[in-house]
């Protein structure tokens, strides 16, 4: 069992300090944004040099960042870390590159992408950005503290502003960021498979596109606000960690040019007793051959300790139970794997985990949807053209036991490589090309018979890259006969565990399989027996071999 204790702030429920804003005048805090994304090999460098400038100045400088653009776009079964900010912010900051970064939304001549317009920066230019900004003075000030109440997710953001100049403008903006830190998923050239920790990354604008407009900008002009945000269990899927949010305000002089800004990591209240909270469902990649296992996070977010939870889970529909027993101390959270089950799927596949009733049953319940992996028949075509280094790259095709079905390299230079699999077993199989020196460069096509391109890359992958995928073997044995399919029936198919096979006009021989290819049952089927038990079998898809005079036809059983 693996604990993790949240940093714990028990605090009451009462008003907030009255003045948390410095009136003395202070140099420019800065803002930097970091334009970023899942797949882009070189992002990983951002993330360092941003994090080692903000360790410089913990106190004055706070990162954003923005997932946004191509490399941000998920493949199935990725993480979507993107906003509906994002893409506005790309087009203002007139990027040409990733990574990206802008320091307070400022031009600085000489270190712009464009050489002319551009407020975003390569990664090599932060550095000097930030220290032009933090030697500038500024003339307003900006303080901000938050409180987040555990068991409801109410997030209360405290902001002031305190004005020690008057601003050159008359309108000014004031922006109010949730970031979440910490978040593990892949990350191309990060060298860490789905590990990577994205930090700093921006999830929601509490005041819109480009903030509230504030229209007294005058010195000795003092601005008092609170918000009052709803934490959502998740963000586009990726399920909200509420110990690992951050609050970054800042104001600006229009939709560009901030003057400075400020940060806050939301204290936690606890207010009840015994309260167990469903903190997160683990991400679930492409499944398939109908069986899964989820993993949740369970968090204690009452101030008893808690010793046992209730859970019920449903795929599908499906509904199973399980009692989890442990010790989890207030504000402690731990990883729960739940058993595996066989489950039918759906058009849209959902896994729903709830626990009992507590003294407060609004975080009791999550869901998470995830993908079926498509499936791929006869036999499949792997395509390889290395670059200067194939000696870097290798690749491996494992089955769900982990089993390696086929592996290669490392190559020569320049090498092209072409190798055809036939696969002989209807299992889920998962595709991984690795690069030891993490920065790609091979251009790799997997595909099958029928030219379905399971995965393919030009090169930009970094480290490693990987798809799951399912294989269906057409038959059993031999082919279908269309006369003998169209004169057999199931009935009910769906089935909740007795099936009867009609229209058997002499005696038929059965085998039952599941998906993995294994033989369940056989025997002979007549006019007189002709019903198939399956009260025995878990819920799940499988598939009836039926045969008459040496013709087969395959039929496919739901069993619910």
């Amino acid at each position: 069992m693996k604990l993790f204790t949240l940093p714990v702030w028990l605090i009451a429920l009462s008003a907030m300090s009255q003045t948390i804003v410095s009136t003395t005048p202070e140099n420019a805090k800065v803002i930097l944004e970091e334009f970023t994304g899942i797949y882009c090999t070189y992002c990983p460098e951002g993330h360092a040099i941003a994090e080692a400038i903000q360790a410089q100045h913990p106190d004055d400088v706070f990162i954003i960042n923005i997932h946004a653009g191509s490399f941000a776009a998920p493949l199935p079964g990725d993480p979507d870390f993107r906003t509906p900010w994002g893409t506005a912010l790309v087009q203002q900051s007139e990027l040409i590159g990733y990574p990206a970064g802008t320091v307070n939304r400022l031009f600085f001549q000489g270190l712009s992408q464009n050489g002319s317009t551009s407020r975003a920066m390569n990664r090599e230019n932060w550095e000097n950005a930030t220290n032009q900004t933090l030697a500038s003075n500024s003339y307003v000030n900006l303080g901000v503290e938050s409180t987040l109440n555990a068991s409801t997710g109410e997030l209360e953001i405290h902001v002031e502003a305190y004005y020690t100049g008057s601003s050159p403008v008359s309108e000014n903006y004031l922006n109010v960021a949730i970031l979440q830190d910490n978040t593990l998923g892949p990350q191309t050239g990060g060298g860490q498979g789905n590990n990577y920790v994205h930090k700093h990354r921006l999830v929601d604008l509490v005041t819109g596109q480009f903030g509230e407009e504030i229209t007294t900008t005058s010195a000795g002009t003092f601005i008092d606000r609170t918000y009052n945000y709803s934490v959502p269990p998740d963000y586009n899927g990726v399920p909200t960690q509420l110990a690992d949010l951050e609050v970054v305000v800042f104001m600006a002089e229009s939709s560009q040019d901030i003057i400075s800004g400020n940060a806050s990591t939301p204290d936690l209240v606890v207010s009840f007793q015994n309260d167990l909270s469903v903190a997160a469902i683990t991400a679930i990649g492409e499944v398939c051959y109908g069986v899964l296992g989820p993993e949740i996070l369970l968090q204690n977010v009452g101030s008893q300790t808690a010793t046992s939870a209730q859970i019920t889970y449903e795929i599908n529909g499906a509904s199973y139970n399980y009692t989890w027993n442990g010790t989890l101390s207030s504000l402690e959270q731990t990883f729960v794997n739940l058993p595996a089950q066989e489950f039918p799927f759906n058009g849209t596949n959902v896994v729903a985990v709830s626990i009992g009733n507590d003294d407060f049953n609004g975080n009791n319940d999550r869901e998470l949807a995830f993908l079926e992996a498509q499936e791929y028949q006869g036999n499949l075509v792997l395509n390889i053209d290395t670059d200067g280094f194939g000696n870097e790259f290798t690749w491996e095709i494992i089955d769900y036991t982990g089993a390696v079905f086929a592996s290669g390299g490392p190559y020569g230079p320049f090498e092209t490589i072409s190798e055809v699999f036939a696969m002989n077993e209807e299992s889920c199989y998962t595709f991984s090309i690795y690069d030891s020196a993490g920065n790609g460069g091979t251009e790799v096509l997997l595909r099958d018979a029928a030219f379905n391109t399971i995965l393919q890359t030009d090169g930009e992958f970094g480290a490693s890259m990987e798809r799951t995928f399912g294989y269906k073997i057409e038959t059993i044995l031999g082919q279908d006969d269309n006369t003998l399919a169209e004169q057999i029936d199931l009935w009910p198919n769906p089935t909740r565990g007795i099936i009867q096979i009609s229209d058997l006009k002499q005696p038929t021989g059965f085998t039952l399989y599941n998906l993995l290819g294994q033989k369940l049952s056989s025997g002979i089927l007549t006019s007189d027996s002709n019903t198939l038990n399956m009260n025995h079998m878990s819920p799940g898809i499988y598939l009836l071999q039926l045969s008459q005079d040496g013709n087969t036809c395959l039929k496919k059983i739901i069993r619910e």
